[in-house]
């Protein structure tokens, strides 16, 4: 767990407390507040790389960069949700697994959406 200041530490010259709070108000970055501070892990501090990659260093105006994490967000969201299918399917007897690689496998010829 990463406190505000070695955050602000870390990223300087690109950000300062101000820009940071900003990020967080508008949602970019969600860490845990506690009675005194605010709390990143190592997540929140790659999401805030990001965001200043965009936005600072690319120059991408707020209204775009609100668009580009949330597909972000649908992404890793989607990939959580195969990695859960996945697993569920490997738990499966053999028979099960291959109906179902199976029939990926139609619809991929077939040019249908698997899901």
């Amino acid at each position: 767990m990463i406190r505000i200041e070695d955050v602000l530490a870390n990223m300087e010259p690109f950000i300062d407390q101000r820009a940071l709070e900003d990020f967080i108000a508008r949602g970019w970055v969600r860490p845990v507040r506690d009675k005194t501070d605010y709390i990143f892990d190592d997540m929140d501090v790659a999401r805030i790389r990001l965001v200043c990659e965009l936005h600072i260093e690319m120059k991408f105006e707020f209204d775009v960069v609100d668009i580009i994490l949330s597909l972000i967000d649908q992404l890793y969201e989607s990939r959580a949700r195969v990695d859960k299918i996945v697993k569920a399917l490997k738990n499966q007897p053999n028979d099960v697994q291959s109906a179902v690689l199976e029939c990926l496998k139609k619809n991929e010829e077939s040019g249908e959406a698997i899901i």
